[in-house]
Parts: C-alpha cells; structure tokens; sequence
C-alpha cells in the first residue's frame, strides 16, 4: 500500500495535536507499507516533529509541497475550477489511500481511497460569506452554484468523512453540510504510575492568536489560592506550552512569567522537552485547561478546545482534570466522576480546593481518570482508521499480507 498524510493547514514548524495525529498514524503504517507524510512547510522537519513525539518515523518519508504552485483565485470561474484540480493532483495522485487532516477547504482527493479527518471547520464556504451577501441577487446566485457545486465535488472525491470529536461533527454539519463519524484522535495514554506532587499542571501554547489557551487567567486563580492558603502550601504551579517566534507571542509569555512572581511556588516553561512533560504528567495531582473561557464560543465555536489531548494525556497518567466546561472537553470529563467541569474562574478556584482538601476525593477521581483516558488511545485510533482505508487489523501477519 502506498499512503498519502496530508496536513493541510499550518504555519512554519508548529507542532500541534493534527502533527501528533498524522505522526502517529504515520508512523504505525510505515512498519509495513509506504507512507509519505505531506506539508508545505519547509521547517516542520522529522527532527521537528520527533521532538514533541516518541514515535518512530525513520520509515516515514516527508514530502514538502510547495505552496507557490497553489493556483490564484480567478474570475473565470472554470479556469478556477480547472486550476484547482490539476494542482490538487500533484497532492494525491498516485496514492492508494490519502487521508486529508484539515481545518480548511478541502483539497480534491485523487487516490484511490480518500479520508477527510475535520479537526474542526474553521473554513467558511464562500457563498456563505459577507463579501459574497454584499452582492447583487444575479452575482450571488451564480456564485452560490458554481462554489456550491464545486463543494460536492470536492467533497464527494472522498469515500470516509470523519472529525475528531462531537463537537467538531456538530459545527461540520453546521458549517460546512457533511455528515461526519466520529474518530477521536490518538493519545499517548502509556504512562509510569509514581508517587504524586503537590503540583497543577497546565500544557498549551503561549499564544494570543485565536485559541488561546489563557495562561494568565489561571495564573490568577493560582496566585489566589496561595495567598487564600497561605505561605505554608506545599502546592505549585507548572505552566507550560510551545512557543514560536511571533513577537506577541513571546510578550505573552513574559506576561506570564511576571504574574507568576519569583516565590518558587510557580514554573513557567517554554518548549520543553517531551521527556521532561510526560515526567510533569506523572507528577502532577490536578490538571488545569481554560481554552475557551471568556470567549464568545456560540458564534466562534472555533476558540474553544476541538478535542483535548492534553486533558486525556493527564487523565491517563493519574491526573484529576478540572477544565474548562466548553469544546470537546465535555466528551472526555464526566463531572463530578474523573475529574470536574467549571464555567467561571470562583468554580475553577472551588473545585480545586475541594481535590487540595480532600486526598480520598482525589484518589477516587485520579482512579476514574486513568480509566476515563483508556478510550482514547492511540491503538483505538490507528485500528480504525486502518478499518477505514480497507486494512481490517494492524496485526503484523495481516498487514504483511495485504501489502
């Protein structure tokens, strides 16, 4: 079998859960099949993506598309047309199986067997547009027909249509009229069980673009909690994420750091190593996330958390997960049993203090989120969409038979 993994969006050498995803299932393929994984993105090297992954990608073959080639938007709605899909080809022909990880429009399928993974539909369809309403009755009927029409055939190139969490299948239907089923992501899930700190834990990018995962909010409930504890708590705060090379982004982070203060109760940590994270997971008592909070997540649903890897991550390795109640976060907790849900940052504060102050509580609900995290492992994920691209089992014998 040859395999096309198609990360359609991305900027520079970013890596997030949809690089983790397609590494993972990269990675799993290539013991016994041939596996391209495809960008346009000159920096996201195999090093790179090594860096936050423990898996093998040495069979794994990185093909950089450039996107000079993509071609222009034109009046000429057929040239478009035409132009979109010769270009498009150079994507996918030739592959037996070519799995598309997107947020975005997606690219013609020309393999022989095509899978759309929907991380989330940030794309919105052009006659459903501002810019396309604005028009005259005759301009917008010719372009809800020719956008609308090339939307099915888009669409219609591939034969599984999946996304990442209800949530995200919701907003699909939503936004961009697909049914999908739902493939959760893969987490890592293979954790050492060790004596715990007195530690939170939050991981996530600094970042003040879209999705922003609100550091210095939870900064705030912890700097409350100390002070609310006094100077005799045991309790500390590791903060960390990725960072890239945006100017505000690193403002951000410095913000971050200064609201830690300089105790010692608080260690705020930019790209640190994925060793020294999964050491934080295992050490950690409770895990905080907030992407979402404050923001108007009705009408940009795309601001909250799609799925939420990191909280299954913590789940698995004995973390109790007090998160934020919006996205996909809802699909992983079950409140009150693996871990509490909170929609103001005096709940966020209470639930806490509740797990501070009560180790059988914790115990209980560290039990049930280990147990909670098993559903979403990274062999659940490979196994089905293995199903999906016509492999029926990863076993080794049944794969060697198949290629």
């Amino acid at each position: 079998m040859r395999a096309g993994i198609y990360i359609e969006h991305g900027i520079g050498d970013g890596v997030g859960g949809a690089e983790l995803a397609m590494s993972c299932l990269a990675s799993e393929w290539s013991q016994h099949h041939d596996v391209d994984l495809i960008h346009h993105r000159p920096p996201l090297t195999k090093e790179r993506i090594a860096s936050f992954s423990s898996d093998d990608l040495s069979g794994v073959s990185i093909r950089c598309v450039p996107r000079d080639g993509e071609p222009a938007e034109s009046r000429n709605l057929l040239k478009r047309y035409r132009s979109a899909r010769e270009w498009h080809r150079s994507i996918s022909d030739g592959y037996d199986v070519f799995v598309n990880c997107t947020h975005w429009v997606p690219c013609f399928n020309y393999a022989d067997i095509g899978i759309l993974y929907v991380l989330f539909p940030i794309y919105v369809r052009p006659e459903h547009a501002d810019s396309i309403r604005r028009l005259p009755a005759w301009k917008r009927l010719r372009h809800s027909t020719y956008y609308g029409a090339e939307w099915r055939q888009r669409i219609a190139t591939y034969e599984q249509r999946l996304t990442i969490s209800q949530f995200s299948r919701s907003w699909t239907r939503t936004r961009w009229g697909i049914a999908c089923d739902v493939v959760h992501p893969p987490v890592d899930i293979e954790f050492v069980s060790r004596e715990k700190d007195a530690l939170i834990l939050s991981v996530g990018r600094f970042s003040t673009r879209a999705h922003t995962k609100k550091q210095l909010e939870m900064m705030t409930v912890f700097r409350e909690l100390e002070r609310d504890r006094g100077r005799a708590s045991a309790w500390t705060y590791a903060c960390v994420g990725g960072l890239n090379a945006r100017h505000e982004n690193h403002d951000y982070f410095a913000r971050v750091k200064t609201a830690g203060g300089s105790s010692g109760s608080v260690h705020v940590a930019a790209n640190v190593p994925h060793a020294e994270v999964r050491e934080l997971f295992e050490r950690a008592k409770i895990f905080w996330h907030a992407t979402g909070f404050g923001d108007a997540t009705d009408s940009k649903p795309e601001l909250a958390e799609h799925f939420g890897i990191a909280t299954v991550e913590a789940m698995a390795a004995g973390c109790v997960p007090v998160v934020v109640d919006k996205g996909g976060q809802r699909e992983i907790v079950e409140h009150g049993r693996s871990g509490f849900l909170w929609n103001t940052l005096d709940e966020l504060k209470a639930f806490t203090q509740l797990l501070m102050d009560d180790p059988r509580l914790w115990r209980e609900m560290s039990d049930a989120a280990r147990e909670r995290a098993r559903r979403f492992s990274r062999t659940t994920f490979v196994r089905e969409m293995s199903r999906r691209a016509g492999i029926a089992t990863l076993d080794g014998a049944a794969l060697a038979a198949i290629a």
